[in-house]
């Protein structure tokens, strides 16, 4: 494995949203289907892959994994981010149930008796 790693280009990416371009609306769908039948009937391969556009916060750490990776270097153990992933939807869960109990004691507040609050008991 060399050490030295170069970047090189070898995909095309087209965006499909991109596909309306000087299109009247509505033909995105037909370009899209007209570009799969071009792809199809030439033969060529297409991958599954992850696109990471440049303007993304991303763009710059994916590189330096991928620089990281053809070094020769330990990838990171991906699978602890699933246990990342989860945590971070309970925390989201939890947000919003704190959303929900403000809301709910905002109301609470609002309503027709004034709610007693902390140093205001008589």
């Amino acid at each position: 494995m060399s050490s030295e790693f170069k970047r090189e280009e070898r995909y095309v990416v087209i965006k499909i949203k991109d596909l309306e371009f000087n299109s009247p609306s509505g033909d995105k769908n037909k370009r899209s289907k007209e570009l799969g039948e071009w792809i199809s009937r030439n033969s060529l391969r297409t991958r599954e892959c992850v696109v990471v556009e440049s303007d993304w916060p991303e763009y710059h750490l994916v590189w330096a994994m991928i620089q990281h990776r053809m070094a020769g270097k330990p990838v990171p153990n991906f699978d602890d981010w699933r246990r990342a992933d989860e945590l971070q939807q309970r925390l989201t869960s939890a947000d919003q149930e704190i959303d929900d109990l403000r809301d709910e004691l905002k109301s609470v507040r609002l309503g027709p008796c004034k709610m007693i609050v902390g140093d205001e008991l008589p």
